[in-house]
């Protein structure tokens, strides 16, 4: 399971900026605490839906106190030089006890830091691991003026039900059976043949891992994408689709 409690990733931003990202840990409480402080008015009322200016003790433990099967949280932190690591932003699902197949999303990233891909890194691989553990529905609540998390889902936005309530959108669509990282070694032989060139890094592998796309062609047009040159120019559809 690439999503396992011991779960840790470093990227890096456009800018130079390096994050790390991992599990929520119990260990988490005094950072979550400051990491509200972080948080403007608006955007803890998008993520809370009311007005929020501290966690009680309980809260924390829901937060940071979680299984890592019915309860999962991801969080990222910015690595300072000399310090511990400032959180930044966090994705979590939690099952629903009525059907264990739906988890209920949550997601926020810290107002310095949004608009730079944190958000959609973290949606991503909580997608991902939820999928892993077996969840085959996401649902999220959220406010129809909250733009931000709507932009994150507008990928899912085409399979999703849709409903409103006061102002309220909750948005539910279905996560692919198959799991990316199954097909990464088959998709890695198809880029290695379609341009020698190419430099297959762990930090390329584990971008393919935590795409929630339904096929390797998914992966493929990814690839595309991401890596400089024509990639594809020696590959055509069918062999992609006979992954």
């Amino acid at each position: 399971m690439r999503y396992s409690n011991a779960y840790q990733e470093n990227r890096e931003l456009d800018d130079g900026s390096r994050l790390i990202l991992r599990m929520v840990r119990p260990s988490d409480k005094a950072a979550f605490r400051e990491g509200l402080t972080r948080l403007s008015d608006r955007t803890r009322y998008q993520r809370f839906m009311a007005p929020k200016t501290e966690f009680t003790d309980s809260e924390l433990e829901f937060l940071t106190e979680v299984d890592g099967d019915k309860h999962l949280a991801i969080v990222a932190g910015h690595e300072r030089s000399g310090d511990d690591p400032e959180g930044i932003g966090v994705a979590r699902i939690v099952r629903l006890d009525e059907d264990p197949q739906t988890a209920e999303l949550g997601i926020v990233v810290a107002d310095a830091w949004q608009h730079r891909g944190i958000g959609r890194m973290l949606l991503e691989r909580i997608v991902a691991a939820a999928a892993e553990r077996g969840v085959r529905r996401i649902r999220a609540q959220v406010l129809a003026d909250n733009r931000q998390v709507l932009g994150l889902l507008k990928d899912y936005i085409v399979d999703s039900q849709v409903t409103a309530d006061h102002g309220v959108l909750t948005v539910e669509f279905p996560l692919p059976e198959q799991n990316p990282a199954d097909v990464v070694d088959d998709l890695l032989v198809l880029i290695r043949a379609a341009a020698q060139s190419v430099s297959v890094t762990p930090e390329l592998i584990g971008e393919l891992a935590a795409h929630p796309f339904d096929s390797a062609l998914g992966l493929v047009n990814h690839v595309a994408r991401k890596v400089t040159g024509p990639l594809l120019k020696n590959v055509d559809r069918k062999q992609a689709s006979d992954l």
